[in-house]
């Protein structure tokens, strides 16, 4: 007999106790976010690649680029919290 068992607490009551799955899906959950969070910031990397290089081809300069966030300001007011 397993010494988990013989202590009257064996592993596979714990994975089949609500506590047991709470705590499986807590961490399946965070496995996800951390995938998540991954994804989130390769996609960010590949945009601001396309933005270079597109301001590149196009010669688009910095001070372009800002005269147009700050025309942008108003809408982008609006968005702020949306995705961090």
């Amino acid at each position: 007999m397993p010494a988990s068992a013989a202590s009257g607490h064996p592993a596979a009551d714990l994975h089949d106790s609500p506590t047991g799955r709470a705590i499986q899906a807590a961490a399946r959950q965070a496995q996800r976010a951390r995938r998540a969070e991954t994804v989130r910031l390769r996609q960010r990397a590949a945009l601001l690649e396309l933005l270079v290089q597109t301001m590149a081809d196009l010669h688009i300069s910095m001070a372009e680029l800002n005269a147009a966030r700050k025309a942008m300001a108003p809408t982008w007011r609006g968005h702020e919290d949306v995705g961090g």
